[in-house]
């Protein structure tokens, strides 16, 4: 099969070039020993002198920064769009979770019941516990975030008297 039969071609190399045109310049005479190897050295030497560097082509963004943009834009729109009321929170937080991305901070609203003991000084049961209840009001309302005690659905169980306290303060009412 000959080179213009060939469905890639391949370019002809320039030591066949010279080959080439020696022999139509030379038929049957042989090339001078080492005119072949020298010629084609200083065609490849005047080349790299005189032709520019080739640029290398702008690449594009790595894939690695694309995925990354792509999984903020979801993460932001579904929050958006849960904000907005869009779209159901949970569903959102669904299609997050089954992404492998964070889920969407949203507000709660916890309901603890918390076995606490805390030692007051008070005349009486129903004193002790105001007191008690007072004590932790203020600890929670001092360390600046919202949160809120429902004293009603509180259990006042378990309050045992101990010694009497000489330290403490009289009583309002006797004052």
């Amino acid at each position: 099969m000959s080179t213009h039969d060939s469905p890639n071609p391949q370019p002809a190399t320039l030591e066949s070039v010279l080959r080439d045109a020696w022999d139509a310049f030379h038929p049957g005479q042989p090339a001078p020993l080492g005119w072949l190897t020298h010629t084609t050295t200083r065609i490849h030497d005047h080349l790299r002198a005189h032709q520019p560097a080739p640029t290398p082509p702008i690449s594009p963004p790595a894939t690695d920064e694309q995925a990354a943009g792509l999984r903020r834009q979801v993460w932001q729109t579904l929050r958006d769009a849960a904000s907005d009321r869009d779209i159901d929170p949970d569903a959102a937080e669904r299609i997050l979770h089954t992404l492998d991305l964070p889920g969407l901070p949203r507000r709660w609203q916890i309901r603890l019941t918390l076995p606490l003991m805390i030692e007051v000084t008070a005349s009486g049961r129903e004193d002790a516990l105001d007191t008690a209840e007072d004590l932790i009001d203020t600890a929670l309302t001092g360390i600046g975030h919202d949160s809120h005690i429902d004293w009603h659905a509180a259990a006042r169980d378990d309050t045992t008297p101990g010694d009497v306290d000489p330290a403490a303060d009289e009583p309002a009412d006797l004052r």
